[in-house]
């Protein structure tokens, strides 16, 4: 992989996190863009190891419950999980 493929899929990731998962719901706020950056190295590993959905989710459900203190949406981590890997395709 280049480097500016894996920029380009960093960047694909990091703005799927902010505009469609965005369980705290700040995606309208521009100066929040970077609020999810730090899940980012760890959700490109799993897209390049072709994780399956479910450890995705696994891990996403983890950051919204147990980390953020959220009760979680699940249908719609799901959907984001679905959305995250039909963008990332590589």
């Amino acid at each position: 992989m280049t480097n500016e493929i894996d920029i380009n899929l960093y960047r694909s990731i990091a703005e799927a996190l902010h505009y469609k998962w965005d369980p705290i719901g700040i995606s309208d706020n521009p100066r929040a863009i970077g609020e999810y950056d730090s899940y980012v190295p760890e959700l490109y590993e799993l897209i390049c190891q072709n994780a399956d959905g479910e450890v995705i989710f696994d891990y996403l459900w983890g950051i919204e419950v147990q980390h953020m203190g959220l009760d979680g949406n699940r249908a719609a981590t799901l959907a984001f999980v679905d959305y995250l890997k039909e963008i990332t395709k590589v």
